[in-house]
């Protein structure tokens, strides 16, 4: 089978020809339908300490149909469609217990959604409803970060929240601030380009950078920062109301100064999410099968995997592409 392979920064991402993993009696086999490129595919692969290991599989917003199932599956069955959260988990370690199954101390991970078949943990793999296409089952994985992070918010109805960026960690937090009742939501984006999608996501307002200043009467109780360049979580700190909320979504690789003194000063709680829960795709499986979330609204192309080795390189500069998913 063909996948894309990581070799190191500054190398290219090459298409390699691999056999197929064995199945173990608790594993499915999928045939991959969808996979998204994130902007972690772009940032952990560009020479920073968090960059994937050489030699490593790429691709983690994986849909797909299932094909083969291990002796143990009992869960599901050949042809069922499903959405894949990028970690095999126990369910019964510590992180499991607390809904962190992303750091599952004994399961394996599951990359390589760019590539035409996958083997996951049965325990990873959650059932789409006949209504959801690939495209829609590939935006469980970032759709459901949103809710992560709105949760560690402890988010409130009628609160007002600012969302900085509008790429797919910025269009998931504005979502589900919408689902949970927040009061007026703005992204702000330094160009126009995507505040239509914004907007029609759930955004009350999409502003550029310049106009922030604008953008609310008082400061708002929650500020995501959903840029992840140097500077931006000072700058998320500056907008939120003292006693408010930082949402730290864009995970920045590069080291960003933080002023404790003037975080103090504020009594400003800062959030870090980097996943979800197994609720948390649940939810926004059901968010999808639901309506209320198009995705035609948040994809902007569907490539081939051939074109992905390119389309990451172009990425890693200015580029005009929205929300990109790999056919395999």
């Amino acid at each position: 089978m063909k996948v894309a392979v990581f070799n190191g920064a500054g190398r290219p991402i090459t298409i390699e020809q691999v056999a197929d993993d064995p199945l173990g009696p608790n594993d499915l086999r999928i045939e991959v339908g969808r996979c998204g490129i994130c902007g972690s595919d772009v940032s952990m692969t560009s020479g920073s300490p968090f960059d994937y290991t050489t030699g490593m599989r790429l691709g983690h917003e994986t849909a797909g149909t299932v094909i083969e199932v291990g002796k143990a599956v009992s869960r599901c069955k050949v042809g069922d469609a499903v959405a894949v959260i990028p970690r095999g988990f126990c369910g019964t370690c510590g992180p499991c217990k607390a809904g962190r199954v992303i750091f599952c101390e004994t399961g394996p991970m599951h990359m390589g959604g760019f590539g035409e078949r996958m083997v996951v943990r049965e325990s990873a793999a959650f059932p789409l409803p006949a209504s959801l296409s690939m495209a829609e089952g590939a935006l469980v994985e970032p759709i459901a970060c949103g809710r992560r992070a709105m949760r560690m918010a402890r988010l409130e109805p009628g609160v007002n929240v600012l969302v900085l960026g509008g790429g797919s960690m910025g269009m998931a937090a504005v979502f589900w601030a919408r689902q949970m009742g927040a009061g007026r939501i703005v992204a702000a984006t330094r160009s126009p380009a995507r505040h239509e999608t914004l907007c029609a996501i759930g955004a009350d307002a999409a502003v550029t950078s310049e106009d922030l200043a604008k953008a609310f009467a008082a400061p708002p109780d929650v500020v995501v920062e959903a840029i992840g360049q140097p500077g931006m979580l000072h700058h998320a700190v500056e907008q939120v109301r003292p006693g408010g909320a930082v949402i730290s979504l864009g995970m920045c690789t590069a080291h960003d100064p933080v002023l404790p003194a003037f975080n103090a000063f504020r009594e400003v709680s800062l959030h870090f999410p980097l996943s979800y829960s197994p609720e948390d795709f649940i939810e926004t499986i059901r968010a999808f099968d639901a309506a209320l979330i198009r995705p035609e609204v948040m994809v902007s192309e569907m490539l081939p995997l051939a074109a992905l080795p390119g389309l990451i390189e172009e990425m890693r500069g200015a580029h005009a592409h929205h929300k990109v998913q790999i056919a395999p």
